[in-house]
């Protein structure tokens, strides 16, 4: 796959270009008002290495990692959303844009799916007002190796503060195999040539789950369809599933498990509640009370079994992912609730009578 733009130039001449006309960006927040105290000199390229020292002066007042929306959407850097068609992942990204918004910072949203009208009906639902910060190109084509339209994006991100920059969704941004590395780390250089450009930005990635991911098969991280390339990626990476709700409730509800995260925990799972009469967003940590359901259907496997079970067995037979069965094991051995006999598992002596609800 070449790295040239359709005009023939290629990528690095195309970055530079964004960079020779790039205005000053902040750094992740140093206070109001202030920029990048480390501006490089017109017209001077900096080294490729700098001491320890001074990049531990340079970086030693900046914040620590901060939320746009708590424990689930980073303040900035690469956040990948992944799920299967119609569980949530449009709609999040709009609950995103509206956070945002509500705290000054400017959205580009890119949505290349969904009908006119289906759309409008969503920025309405969720209590959007018509003069909201946020800016919106509804199946304009968008191509990721489009060089034209990343200097377009480009001169939108250097252009404010802190802004959102969402891409929904890669299968029809990118029009390559996504089981390619060598295609799919081109379409990913892309996207972070973006990213590089204002360091307080916060670059959403939509994304769909394959087939195993939709099953539950597998460790969360490789959920996403095709090459593990943007997953090494993203600084975050969110998986979602969808949660039933009344008939004719006018809710959505999903939960969003965080499978990957560079600066805080992974495993967290937060269930988002939207309601499409009044636009009110509910959102509840159910991390522990997922944990505590795998560890029941520990119990009543290992209840209603007629051997002892090991690990691999009674996570098969717990089902879903296997780590997660893998930890609720392991967090009950360390309880003394299980018992290993022979070869596998038991439940150990009153743990079933006292557990059972």
């Amino acid at each position: 796959m070449s790295g040239d733009d359709a005009s023939g130039r290629p990528d690095a001449e195309v970055l530079a270009a964004m960079t020779h006309r790039r205005k000053s960006v902040p750094v992740p927040p140093i206070g109001a008002g202030t920029g990048n105290r480390f501006p490089e000199p017109p017209g001077t390229v900096p080294p490729l290495f700098e001491p320890l020292a001074a990049f531990l002066a340079r970086t030693k007042d900046l914040p620590p990692l901060s939320w746009l929306i708590e424990e689930v959407v980073p303040d900035s850097g690469n956040l990948l959303i992944v799920a299967a068609p119609g569980v949530g992942k449009t709609y999040l990204a709009l609950v995103i844009a509206k956070k945002a918004a509500e705290v000054g910072r400017h959205s580009f949203l890119v949505f290349e799916e969904g009908r006119p009208r289906s759309m409008f009906d969503r920025f309405t639902a969720l209590g959007f007002l018509p003069e909201a910060i946020v800016h919106i190109a509804h199946r304009k084509g968008v191509r990721l190796e489009d060089a034209a339209i990343r200097e377009q994006i480009a001169t939108h991100l250097c252009a404010h503060e802190a802004p959102v920059l969402v891409l929904d969704p890669f299968s029809s941004l990118f029009l390559g195999n996504e089981n390619d590395t060598e295609a799919v780390n081109q379409a990913k250089e892309h996207i972070q040539s973006l990213a590089t450009i204002n360091p307080r930005a916060l670059i959403v990635l939509v994304h769909h789950t394959s087939k195993a991911g939709e099953r539950g098969e597998g460790p969360p991280i490789h959920a996403a369809r095709g090459s593990t390339v943007l997953s090494g990626w993203a600084d975050m990476q969110v998986n979602l599933t969808r949660e039933d709700t009344p008939r004719h409730s006018g809710l959505i509800s999903f939960v969003a498990q965080v499978a990957k995260g560079r600066d805080g925990e992974t495993a967290q799972r937060h269930q988002f509640t939207l309601s499409l009469a009044d636009g009110a967003v509910t959102i509840e940590d159910v991390s522990e009370t997922a944990a505590q359901d795998k560890e029941q259907q520990v119990r009543r496997v290992l209840a209603s079994a007629t051997t002892p079970l090991n690990k691999a067995q009674l996570a098969k037979m717990v089902g879903g992912r296997r780590q997660v069965a893998f930890r609720a094991i392991n967090a009950m051995e360390e309880r003394g609730e299980l018992k290993w006999e022979g070869r596998g598992y038991i439940l150990a002596p009153g743990t079933a009578t006292e557990q059972e609800p």
